[in-house]
């Protein structure tokens, strides 16, 4: 009976100590958890309505309806994901590198104005070989790999999707070169474009005069509208 006990109170233990691991690990990573978990359901929310959307273009053209499973591979589904993923990609890499040798006075993302002011030498050894510049630049190749990456993929979906559409007309498809340099392609490029630049310029703008308490991406309420920098130092 005793043994029992004791071995009891050791799972007990160990169950409690499993929970505080994962308590802490939530803890420390819960920004990320957060975004990825509103990430997983606006992708299932973007797949189920866009599922019901897409059969009932089938069925106005007379097709049969699709199951869900076939339609998360199906162009529609694919390149209205990529078309997006491009964009915010595209907008977090020229925020990365603006930051890098652009300025703001009194927005909280800018390094601080000064004249006179000059990038600093690279400190990780007296000759800079190629694995120190790529470390140096890793955060802004990483995006451009991922834009380039994701342009493309978008460019092979948007392909995919507008001759899906192209039968549902019963019309003739397009290349996938005749596709790329169409006003189609570029509107729906662009109208992404603008909408990511926009909202991370007014960001930018916003951040001299207005605060958020507790947040890394303002600068402090005490800060006055002048002052740079202030939301990474």
């Amino acid at each position: 009976m005793v043994g029992y006990q004791a071995c009891y109170q050791t799972a007990e233990a160990d169950v409690k100590a499993l929970r505080c691991t994962l308590a802490k690990i939530i803890s420390d990573n819960s920004m990320s958890v957060a975004l990825l978990t509103l990430f997983m359901l606006c992708i299932i929310g973007q797949g189920v309505s866009g599922w019901f959307a897409y059969n009932q273009s089938l069925r106005a053209g007379h097709f049969p309806e699709m199951p869900f499973s076939i339609y998360l591979g199906t162009g529609n589904f694919l390149d209205g994901t990529l078309s997006n993923w491009q964009a915010a990609i595209l907008q977090l890499a020229v925020l990365i590198v603006f930051g890098s040798v652009l300025r703001q006075k009194g927005a909280a993302h800018s390094r601080k104005v000064d004249a006179h002011h000059q990038i600093p030498e690279l400190k990780i050894g007296t000759r800079l070989t190629l694995h120190d510049w790529v470390y140096a630049n890793s955060l802004s190749l990483a995006f451009g790999g991922m834009f380039l990456a994701t342009f493309l993929l978008h460019l092979l979906f948007g392909e995919w999707k507008y001759n899906e559409d192209q039968a549902l007309r019963h019309l003739p498809p397009a290349s996938l070169g005749s596709f790329a340099c169409s006003s189609n392609f570029w509107f729906s490029v662009l109208q992404c474009w603008e909408a990511e630049f926009g909202a991370i310029g007014l960001y930018i703008l916003f951040s001299i005069f207005l605060r958020q308490e507790g947040s890394s991406e303002s600068k402090p309420v005490g800060a006055s509208n002048s002052q740079t920098g202030g939301a990474n130092e």
